[in-house]
């Protein structure tokens, strides 16, 4: 006969577990419920889990496309090499050209991988009779990687396409203070790996500087970014990234072809409602035209938000006829998103490639990256519509 405190001691044991310790990272709606080879039932057929993977993909998508694809080393480093990969398709129109791009912001880059593999995928002959597409996979090699929105310098590449001038005015902007980054940002930087604790004492931090400066100020300030601080949180650089320069190179090779109409579509993802979509536009005006084109779509423009320098916008290379949108999708809450960004920078200071660091990896490609059957179904199906709806006004 069972001694029944063995029993209460067992189910006490692994209910704590289940509660506090043993928080799998594998759940229940994370599963495909049939083949995971079946692409009409599982949308993990167009998923990867690491950089070369989702890279191989979109590779041989592209050739069964029939695609030109071509690969522009950014960096080679410990025997591996980053690369911005472009799969070209000519269309009748060849005058108007639709650019789909993933990964500017690196770890976000599998979300936007995923589309494009399904989109060339299914390509098929009628497409031939639109515009030209150019996909543009992996703006941010090195930051898909390794699960970190920053490149090998530790520089936000959303930070980084800057003109001469705009060099000139953040790196001289404010006194090396940002609006406010070094008294609103920096005091929640770490001088320390981060601990267990941290998961929780973070969240105390983070609130005691919002009550103290305000969230609106906090959200402006962080996500106005900075150049002045190379290890810290949402660094823009000291000077234009390989990543950057290969991508202004690629735009300038289409754009003397004769392009006249264009759209560029930059598949992006962060906090919000999870596989909530929002088309972002440039302006007020790129609004009113982006409203016509995703119809249904939630839409905001930069003037709704916050200014922030150095996004990746080619109007300087396409001038004519030109509308760039990103296209937002939601991952996580706030304040968890947060917490991952700022815990997975303590770890890369101050104990890169430590298991610490590892596991903060994970929490930040899960913050930018969710494993949900129902995320993976909600972005490829928006991502695919927002494609078609931008072809269908090309064509």
């Amino acid at each position: 006969m069972l001694d029944c405190s063995v029993v209460m001691t067992a189910f006490f044991t692994i209910a704590m577990g289940m509660l506090l310790i043993d928080l799998s990272s594998l759940q229940e709606n994370m599963v495909c419920s049939a083949n995971y080879g079946n692409a009409s039932t599982c949308p993990e057929v167009f998923f990867s889990q690491s950089y070369h993977a989702a890279r191989m993909k979109f590779r041989d998508a592209a050739k069964e496309a029939k695609a030109e694809w071509k690969q522009h080393t950014v960096l080679q480093e410990d025997g591996f090499e980053y690369s911005v990969d472009t799969a070209f398709v000519r269309g009748k129109k060849a005058k108007n050209l639709l650019i789909h791009m993933s990964g500017t912001r690196g770890v976000d880059g599998f979300t936007g991988s995923a589309v494009q593999v399904k989109l060339l995928r299914e390509w098929n002959s009628s497409r031939g009779d639109g515009p030209s597409v150019l996909f543009v996979h992996a703006v941010n090699p090195y930051g898909m990687a390794h699960f970190r929105p920053y490149n090998e310098n530790n520089v936000d590449l959303s930070r980084n396409y800057l003109s001469p001038e705009e060099w000139s005015h953040v790196l001289e902007r404010d006194n090396a203070n940002n609006s406010g980054y070094n008294e609103i940002v920096a005091p929640l930087l770490m001088s320390r790996a981060p601990r267990f604790i941290d998961r929780y004492a973070f969240f105390y931090h983070l609130l005691k500087r919002i009550v103290t400066k305000g969230l609106g100020a906090f959200k402006q300030t962080l996500s106005g970014g900075q150049y002045h601080h190379p290890d810290a949180v949402g660094f823009g650089g000291h000077e234009e990234q390989r990543a950057i320069t290969v991508l202004r190179e690629v735009f300038k090779a289409h754009v003397e072809t004769g392009i006249e109409k264009s759209i560029v579509l930059d598949v992006c993802t962060g906090p919000g409602s999870e596989g909530s979509e929002t088309i972002v536009s440039n302006s007020r005006e790129e609004r009113v035209v982006a409203e016509k084109i995703f119809k249904g779509a939630k839409m905001q423009s930069r003037n709704d938000e916050t200014e922030q320098m150095g996004d990746i916008r080619p109007s300087d290379t396409f001038v004519k006829n030109s509308l760039i949108i990103k296209q937002n999708f939601g991952t996580v809450n706030w304040l968890f998103f947060v917490r991952a960004l700022f815990l997975e920078n303590a770890a890369y200071k101050h104990a890169k490639g430590s298991h610490v660091h590892a596991v903060m990896q994970e929490w930040l490609k899960d913050a930018f990256y969710p494993q949900t059957m129902a995320y993976k179904r909600a972005v490829l199906k928006k991502g695919v519509a927002a494609f078609d709806s931008a072809w269908k006004h090309l064509s």
